[in-house]
């Protein structure tokens, strides 16, 4: 009953109508159009933009290898390209609630797993409901990070091979951001005395092993099939932490307003008190758990911050832990109702948690469903969301021209899905690419302004900003 409620819970907020709204730009269509090639070019293990080796992702193909499953399943569409960060989402959860449940207590995994399932930055553009890697990467440090913790808790040495299983998987998904919480496992091992214990083994050993030798042949393998990837691996993405990419500078204290003011406002002060009481808890394997989750949560936190490259979903990682220290202060509370009646405290449990989280949720869901976008973000990709409406209304739009001078990664995609369904349209990026009986897409002011003194323009439709525009005859100055 509990993982049928939880699954039902789960679906409403990460699945339902995940493919009702454009695809977004940067990562998401990037990552759309490094899969759609992929399928088409058949080369596995690089990335191509646009028929190019691709330069600008540097990632391993794991993210594109589990979004090319749901393509060749769904077909070429949003949907298809945002299910791997679904399924991540609703695993982590799972997962969160499932290893609370069988270690410590299921009111807390309750009250851990809402925290997270009702959190604002864990279900929103670049993370759950998106089709990016952040998701993924999460999720696959979740299972690495609670195999870590199993073994800190006394569990048996295999634990040790699962981290590296999942540690490796996240390093597939997103590089050098999968070893962030290394500093907090040395602290947490060190505290706990079990160093030797958890380095001089032949688990250890073998997880490293395998850890080196699968990167090292990926890289291998790309750098065959895109000779400088190695260089731009290692002087762009290891940069981030070092100077600002593509002027993505923030103040120190980014991360921390954005948790507090949005992202992870609902629960905040209590995953702060969630770590002070971490501090003076007296049960051993509660006080071991609240320390490592503040280790983890801590240790992440001050990377991030102290890196120069700053976005805002780089937080995203950090929620799961966030959510078990807020949780376990939801779980005491519920305990100051408990009496002799273990029916009876149970029932208030449960009434207390439906009590806490009710309104959260219904938030959680709106939001969820309204996708609303910035008001800027949509000006400028107010044609993405033109051709989707168009395609959702079964309406043609064979043979147009879209006039840009932006990012095209999105309108890349929406070129592929065209094809996928027996239409074509052509990008274009200058005024001079166009001709008399074009049918043309625009948005942007400046683009506008120099086709109606170049062409008379009939409009033949428009919307939320997006024009498309018949050109008659040429003007004569």
């Amino acid at each position: 009953i509990h993982y049928a409620v939880l699954l039902a819970l789960i679906y409403f907020v990460v699945f339902l109508k995940i493919g009702s709204f454009h695809m977004r730009w940067w990562d998401e269509s990037m990552f759309a159009v490094n899969t759609y090639e992929m399928l088409h070019n058949g080369n596995c293990f690089s990335l191509y933009y646009e028929g190019l080796p691709d330069l600008y992702n540097t990632k391993p193909p794991l993210t594109s290898w589990l979004q090319a499953i749901f393509v060749k399943i769904l077909g070429f569409n949003e949907t298809a390209i945002r299910l791997p960060s679904a399924l991540a989402a609703g695993i982590s959860v799972l997962a969160l609630f499932n290893f609370v449940k069988s270690k410590f207590n299921v009111i807390w995994a309750w009250s851990s797993s809402l925290v997270l399932l009702t959190s604002y930055g864990f279900l929103h553009f670049h993370t759950g409901r998106t089709g990016d890697s952040d998701s993924v990467l999460t999720l696959f440090l979740l299972l690495a990070n609670l195999s870590f913790i199993r073994f800190v808790l006394g569990e048996n040495k295999k634990q040790i091979l699962y981290f590296f299983l999942f540690l490796l998987l996240a390093f597939l998904t997103k590089l050098h951001a999968s070893l962030l919480f290394a500093p907090a496992y040395v602290a947490v091992l060190l505290y706990k005395n079990q160093f030797r214990k958890f380095v001089f083994n032949w688990q250890f050993l073998t997880g490293v092993f395998l850890f080196v030798v699968i990167i090292f042949s990926l890289f291998w393998l790309r750098e065959v099939d895109t000779p400088g990837y190695l260089n731009k691996l290692f002087n762009g993405e290891s940069g981030r932490l070092t100077s600002a990419v593509d002027y993505h500078k923030q103040p120190l204290f980014f991360y921390l307003d954005n948790l507090f003011r949005v992202r992870f406002s609902t629960w905040f002060t209590l995953a702060v008190i969630g770590i002070l009481v971490a501090l003076f808890s007296k049960k051993s394997n509660e006080k071991d758990l609240l320390l490592t989750l503040t280790f983890l949560a801590l240790v992440y936190l001050a990377v991030i911050m102290i890196s120069i490259t700053k976005l805002e979903w780089y937080d995203l990682p950090l929620y799961p832990y966030l959510a078990l220290l807020a949780g376990f202060v939801i779980y005491k509370l519920t305990d100051l109702v408990n009496d002799n009646s273990q029916w009876k405290s149970s029932f208030n449990s449960y009434v207390i948690l439906a009590g806490i989280f009710a309104y959260p949720y219904v938030i959680t869901f709106e939001k969820s469903q309204a996708n609303n976008i910035r008001e800027g973000e949509m000006k400028l990709e107010s044609k993405e969301a033109f051709i989707y409406q168009q395609i959702k209304e079964n309406r043609s739009l064979d043979n147009i021209k879209v006039l840009h001078n932006n990012w095209n990664g999105s309108l890349l995609f929406y070129k592929y899905k065209l094809v996928e369904i027996g239409q074509k349209i052509e990008l274009c990026k200058s005024v001079n690419e166009l001709s008399i009986g074009d049918t043309v897409l625009v948005s942007e002011e400046e683009l506008k302004n120099e086709l109606k003194i170049t062409y008379s323009l009939d409009l033949v439709d428009a919307e939320k900003g997006a024009e498309l525009f018949l050109l008659s005859y040429r003007v004569v100055n």
